[in-house]
């Protein structure tokens, strides 16, 4: 099933709010603000967060023989340098998985 880039970004924001992201940052997020790196606004526990979430709705959902990780490129972090890269994977890797709540 596919699903709009819409879906996947309403998908990571409200996960980020679900793991106690405050608004601004949120706000911040969703207008293109880094999220990993140098200038990044997430800490590690909310960026790891994040990644687990993603995770646990693409095994739950996707009847994969591999996990989510297993299908990751090498440099995992940089898939998740801000919120377009996030859809972009999502979009491309994992077009398959419903993201709806």
């Amino acid at each position: 099933m596919s699903f709009s880039s819409k879906t996947a970004r309403t998908f990571i924001l409200s996960s980020l709010e679900n793991l106690g992201v405050a608004h601004d940052k949120l706000q911040a997020i969703d207008h293109g603000a880094e999220i990993y790196g140098p200038q990044g606004l997430l800490d590690s526990i909310h960026l790891v967060g994040l990644i687990t979430a993603i995770g646990e709705r693409v095994d739950d959902t996707a009847g994969n023989s591999e996990s989510f990780f297993d299908i990751l490129d090498d440099d995992l972090f940089d898939n998740f340098k801000d919120i377009k890269r996030i859809e972009s994977l999502l979009n491309g890797k994992f077009s398959h998985v419903s993201f709806c709540s």
